[in-house]
């Protein structure tokens, strides 16, 4: 893993999985989309969420799916394969990337509760 300022990450590939990182604190892992630059600064990222990446097709469909899930206990399908825009423009967020042999860790990790 190795932690990169804003420009670093912006250059990084489509794929790339991270968290956003502040000293000694990293939040949620997610997947990087493509980097998006304007004309006059402001650059963004997509980005796919994977804590909260339930398969609606609106906000309001994804607080239907779970409020039903709640009330239920039945089971929702999830969407890994679907991103938005990041859009918070700070300039000095930093990011945790992990690294091809982290994201090969948690796989292995992820299949043996498979099993």
């Amino acid at each position: 893993m190795k932690i990169l300022n804003r420009d670093q990450f912006l250059k990084m590939p489509p794929g790339t999985v991270y968290s956003k990182y502040e000293p000694v604190f990293f939040y949620d892992i997610e997947i990087k989309g493509d980097s998006i630059y304007f004309n006059g600064g402001g650059n963004d990222f997509g980005c796919q969420h994977i804590k909260d990446a339930v398969d609606a097709g609106s906000s309001e469909d994804f607080a239907d799916i779970l409020l039903a899930a709640e009330e239920t206990g039945g089971s929702f399908k999830m969407d890994f394969d679907c991103q938005g825009r990041d859009g918070l423009f700070e300039d000095d967020q930093l990011f945790a990337v992990w690294e091809k042999e982290d994201v090969e860790a948690l796989i292995k990790r992820l299949e043996e509760t498979l099993a």
